[in-house]
């Protein structure tokens, strides 16, 4: 059955404290994590995905950099949100070009 909302979410530069918040915010997600780096996933229905980034920010550091990108398939539309310096900012993407703009983000990395 295909999922009509998704949430990839990769965030670095976490300690031990901010890591542990961070799972305790995310719970509704599935989340995985290794040393300093948190990998959370929403695949399924649609969440308030926009509360829950703005919940996270206070969790995490200046030091926390990472990316996690919004795909709504029933508006056929993604946003890419990049964390750097405890600003969250946010691009919309035309799913259509998706992969070519996840590519030329990892060029650049």
């Amino acid at each position: 059955m295909p999922h009509d909302f998704r949430v990839y979410g990769h965030l670095a530069g976490l300690d031990e404290l901010q890591l542990k918040n961070c799972l305790a915010h995310l719970s509704a997600y599935e989340c995985e994590t290794s040393g300093h780096v948190l990998d959370f996933v929403h695949e399924g229905g649609f969440i308030d995905v926009d509360s829950d980034l703005e919940a996270l920010l206070p969790l995490v550091g200046p030091s926390a950099r990472g990316v996690i990108d919004i795909i709504n398939h029933q508006d056929w539309e993604m946003h890419r949100c990049t964390l750097l310096s405890g600003v969250l900012t946010r691009t919309r993407i035309d799913l259509d070009n998706a992969l070519d703009t996840a590519y030329a983000s990892e060029r650049r990395s």
